[in-house]
């Protein structure tokens, strides 16, 4: 019995226990779901507050971009361009020279074999059969030397142009297709020139009986020329020059080619050099000019007192910040009547606030230009694309805002378009106040800049900095493409003068060997036979370099206004140095030439000056 009653209370004890930990359970649940259901309390009301602040935003909007939008893109794109453009001048000019010394060479080369060509007409040759010998040598030399020519100018040179722009892009590589309907033109320009040249020379000597052919052409006559008409010019003359101005003006022909030829080479030399200058000028004259502040800062919006005065302070704490001042800088669309294009608007307080940031100042005259109150001022070539001047009235796109505003003036300005004006006179043309979104920077060579940066983003006020020094070494970058095909025009200019002045001074050499046999019999040291010939060359030369820093300066003004794409206008002037490199080199090519061809002068054989004719 007792064992039951044991067993019994032991049954009961288990049993409150249950309960206890029933209860627990239960009050653990009941705790459990008010935690649960406080924590959805707390989290649908987050969801409402997004959804509040969702509400809120406004309605996006969607920009679809495609690829050349993208930086890289579009900086290979005018890349490609400028070196398009470059392709409408200098291959004419290259032509034209090459095209003299062809037409030189073979007609020089059917006058040397007129006693062959009297002597097979004498055999019984007809006339097409001797033509035909000599059509048949231009055809092939011009077809040989066309090959290599499109070979290297459609690949070789492409591929060069290619490998160096690999240094500033990225890119897997570049398919170089070749174009076929240019390779046929331009051969068959070349081809034409030259056969064309043989068969007039040819047909021409034809003429002439078998008699005549066989016998050597007479040199040309000498004739007073005009300057011996002024003794008082004419009578201090040593003999020796007296004869060096009567065979200038006895091979008229000569004298038109050599100049003609040294005067191309050496304005496609000082346009290469003038082009790398306007290029590089870009540089010198935006960054360090025109627009020489350091660096800008963009503000967040809707600032705060505080952090208005935050940012003020920070500013003035800068000890190495050599000053700062407030603008609104923005990407607007720019109008007129005829032409729209993509600019940018500056707007200030007070335009002696950008004293030191941002010189307005006439290009050509160099006179500052002031920035009134009631107008804007517009940078150059903006004016020029857009066809405005000063008193017109350009049309301003800002988002939402348009408005219209007379043009004050113009100013000199190179990246980028701009149009400059007071938020007063912003206001007047759009009704709307402008509040400052930027500022400029202004700091020394030496100071921490980066440190500096670091200092002001960690301000709640700044959105961002962008540094001037990387603006310039972006566009450093783009114009760098354009260094290949300079290096590439200085080149081709001068093996050009070098060829042209060799194969006129060869060819003056060969007509004159009789006359030149003559004067070693009569006396004539090696140095007066060098002086006698090659003083010729030397005055030509000179002439032919006269007339090319005409033609390089044409050339040049006329090449920077094609290379130049829409946002960039480069420099217009050439430095004097690149003149005098240009005139150097085009001196060093002719004095080459004329210690190259006096070896010749050495090996004339006198005795064929005792040679009669017969």
């Amino acid at each position: 019995m007792a064992d039951g009653e044991s067993e019994l209370a032991d049954a009961y004890i288990e049993l409150t226990d249950g309960e206890a930990e029933y209860a627990d359970g239960l009050q653990e649940y009941e705790d459990a779901k008010a935690e649960a259901e406080a924590e959805l309390a707390d989290a649908r009301q987050e969801i409402e507050d997004a959804q509040a602040e969702v509400d809120e935003i406004d309605a996006a909007e969607w920009y679809i971009l495609d690829r050349t939008d993208n930086t890289g893109f579009a900086s290979y794109d005018q890349d490609a361009e400028r070196m398009g453009k470059l392709a409408t001048l200098f291959p004419t000019v290259f032509f034209l020279v090459a095209a003299l010394v062809c037409l030189t060479t073979m007609t020089r080369m059917v006058e040397e074999q007129r006693v062959q060509i009297g002597g097979l007409k004498a055999l019984g040759y007809s006339s097409g059969d001797i033509a035909r010998k000599y059509v048949g040598y231009g055809l092939i030399a011009s077809l040989i030397g066309s090959a290599i020519g499109l070979i290297l100018g459609g690949i070789g040179i492409p591929w060069v142009i290619v490998s160096c722009w690999k240094i500033m892009y990225d890119y897997p590589g570049v398919v170089l297709t070749f174009s076929w309907p240019t390779a046929l033109g331009c051969a068959g320009a070349a081809v034409g020139c030259c056969t064309l040249a043989v068969l007039a020379s040819a047909l021409t000597a034809l003429r002439a009986t078998p008699a005549s052919l066989m016998r050597p052409k007479a040199p040309q006559a000498g004739k007073r020329v005009w300057l011996e008409h002024i003794p008082f010019i004419w009578k201090r003359l040593s003999f020796s020059y007296k004869v060096t101005v009567r065979n200038l003006f006895r091979y008229k022909k000569r004298l038109f080619m050599t100049v003609i030829g040294i005067a191309g080479c050496t304005g496609l030399i000082i346009t290469g050099f003038g082009l790398r200058d306007s290029i590089m000028d870009i540089l010198t004259l935006q960054y360090d000019n025109v627009s020489p502040y350091s660096a800008i800062l963009y503000l967040g919006s809707d600032l705060t007192e505080d952090e208005e005065q935050d940012l003020e302070n920070a500013l003035a704490d800068e000890e190495e910040l050599d000053g700062y001042t407030y603008v609104y800088l923005n990407t607007v669309t720019l109008e007129s009547d005829t032409y729209s294009l993509s600019g940018n608007i500056l707007a200030v307080e007070d335009p002696e606030d950008l004293d030191g940031f941002w010189d307005f100042h006439d290009r050509v005259t160099q006179e500052p230009v002031e920035m009134q109150s009631d107008g804007a001022l517009v940078s150059e070539k903006t004016a020029d694309l857009l066809g405005l001047e000063v008193g017109d009235t350009i049309t301003i796109v800002n988002g939402d805002d348009r408005g219209s505003v007379t043009i004050t003036g113009i100013v000199e300005n190179y990246v980028q378009h701009y149009v400059y004006l007071t938020k007063d006179a912003y206001e007047a043309a759009f009704g709307v106040r402008l509040e400052d979104a930027e500022v400029l920077l202004s700091y020394g060579d030496e100071a921490d800049w980066e440190g500096m940066g670091s200092r002001l983003l960690d301000l709640d006020s700044i959105a961002g900095i962008y540094y001037m020094t990387d603006a310039r070494e972006t566009v450093a970058n783009q114009l760098n493409g354009v260094y290949p095909a300079v290096i590439i025009i200085i080149c081709g200019a001068a093996v050009l003068a070098f060829v042209v002045l060799y194969n006129l001074s060869s060819i003056n050499i060969t007509e004159r060997q009789r006359e030149l046999a003559t004067l070693r019999v009569l006396g004539f040291r090696d140095k007066e036979m060098r002086d006698y010939v090659f003083r010729e060359n030397i005055i030509l030369t000179l002439i032919g370099i006269a007339v090319g820093l005409v033609l390089g300066k044409a050339f040049h003004s006329y090449l920077i206004t094609t290379v130049e794409v829409e946002m960039v206008m480069f420099g217009r002037t050439a430095q004097p140095m690149s003149y005098v490199l240009s005139v150097a080199m085009t001196l060093l090519f002719a004095l080459l030439v004329n210690w190259v061809a006096g070896r010749r002068l050495t090996k004339i054989d006198m005795v064929e000056s005792l040679k009669t004719v017969e």
